[in-house]
């Protein structure tokens, strides 16, 4: 598992226990009233997670594609 896929799980799974727990801090009913400074960062915790593992799994199957096209020589390639 590369870096940006670590962190980015991790950026992840932290806002979302961290929303969670926030979340049973107010109580059920009171979580859809109250938006505040804390809910945003969780929210904005989530995204950037997301997007971080979203970059890094791409950048990492452009990686895994760039070398398996280099272990395969041409001869192979050609009917």
């Amino acid at each position: 598992m590369s870096k940006g896929t670590l962190i980015g799980f991790s950026l992840l799974i932290g806002g979302i226990l961290i929303w969670i727990a926030y979340g049973f801090y107010l109580g059920f009913e009171e979580i859809m009233q109250e938006i505040n400074i804390v809910t945003g960062f969780v929210i904005g915790l989530v995204v950037i997670g997301l997007i971080v593992l979203f970059t890094s799994i791409l950048f990492e199957q452009r990686r895994d594609t760039k070398k398996m096209k280099e272990e395969i020589s041409k001869e192979d390639l050609e009917p």
